[in-house]
């Protein structure tokens, strides 16, 4: 049994983070048929939910039905039963995916969801007070792993050769973020090419891995219980960094300098995190001898998706199944001209990045 679990992650919003993951995703699905692809929906706003259950209204509505179902199939009903005494579970209930292509013939007939729902926020305090069990004191370590055994349990190995699971995740350090993060293999971080994602990625070093940026701030740190601290105190495992990727970048003139002199900035910080820190990276086949080449490695670029990007949400439609059609009727009936030129380089980049996952 092979299960790999991603989690696309940046403690900033607005980065591009659920575009990527879906088009990953269902991209992913679609060259690796063989490959059962789950994508589980850590997101209240729930807008990966959305897109792959046809988009726009039709997608909102469908999960509407699931939230409103009377087993919740979905992502808060799966953390509903955890706290309801099941924290130490080798096999749920009931199983938490549906197949997308039943609601979104777009979908590839391999790709699952455990999809989003608005109320998820709503059950952060009752988290918070679940893992401080005094009870069971191993109820941290049993809520932070819980998501790898439901990914564990939905896996159809009679059907399936491997696993592969994208986590969409909230920007917010809450507590079913991190049971996302736990959870999971590697991390993707979405980024722009801006000083807010600098910071971002900042927050990802100090508050996933408990690298502070000076000595005293990492001395108070020592003395108060954070995350990092629980982490080691279960002698539990984190997520290996695995790609970077700056997201919806445009190439038009000025905007182009401009983005070229920060996205430098933020690759020379991203480099000097690794040579502090290698064990934080997932390794390289060959270990990369300079900036440049451990560039290439770490790092992806997704051109912006512009109009292609508004049709593709409205209808549910893959970025990569686009080409099929040259114009889409969209939801309010009005008709959008879509020439592959537009997107092209987009679609190339999304392929390369996917390449990358294995």
């Amino acid at each position: 049994m092979s299960i790999s679990i991603y989690a696309f992650y940046n403690n900033k919003g607005g980065v591009g983070k659920t575009t990527l993951c879906s088009n990953a995703a269902t991209l992913y699905a679609e060259k690796n048929p063989k490959t059962q692809v789950l994508v589980i929906d850590m997101c209240p706003q729930a807008n990966i939910s959305q897109f792959l259950l046809g988009g726009g209204k039709k997608g909102y509505q469908i999960n509407q039905r699931l939230q409103s179902s009377a087993t919740r199939k979905n992502i808060v009903g799966f953390i509903d039963w955890l706290l309801k005494g099941n924290s130490n579970f080798r096999k749920p209930n009931t199983s938490y995916q549906v197949p997308v292509y039943r609601y979104n013939p777009n979908i590839s007939e391999n790709l699952y969801l455990i999809a989003g729902d608005s109320f998820l926020e709503s059950l952060s305090l009752a988290l918070n007070y679940a893992v401080i069990n005094p009870a069971n004191i191993k109820a941290w370590s049993e809520y932070m792993t819980a998501i790898r055994r439901l990914c564990e349990y939905e896996y159809n190995s009679e059907t399936y050769k491997d696993m592969v699971v994208f986590i969409d995740c909230n920007p917010s350090f809450s507590m079913y973020t991190q049971m996302a993060l736990v959870s999971s293999d590697k991390i993707v971080v979405p980024m722009m090419a801006d000083f807010s994602s600098l910071e971002g990625i900042k927050s990802l070093f100090m508050l996933l891995f408990g690298k502070y940026p000076s000595a005293a701030l990492k001395q108070y740190a020592d003395g108060i219980i954070t995350f990092n601290n629980q982490v080691e105190h279960f002698q539990l495992k984190l997520p290996l960094i695995y790609e970077f990727v700056f997201n919806n970048y445009t190439i038009k003139d000025g905007v182009a300098t401009a983005f070229d002199s920060i996205r430098t900035e933020l690759i020379d910080f991203c480099y000097e995190q690794f040579n502090k820190f290698p064990s934080l990276f997932a390794p390289c086949q060959h270990t990369p001898t300079s900036s440049k080449e451990w560039e290439n490695y770490y790092f992806s670029g997704i051109k912006d998706f512009h109009t292609s990007g508004k049709v593709s949400s409205s209808l549910g439609i893959p970025m990569s199944m686009l080409p099929k059609e040259s114009k889409y009727i969209m939801p309010d009936g009005s008709v959008v001209r879509l020439p592959i030129s537009n997107y092209s380089q987009a679609l190339e980049e999304i392929e390369l990045f996917v390449d990358k996952i294995h």
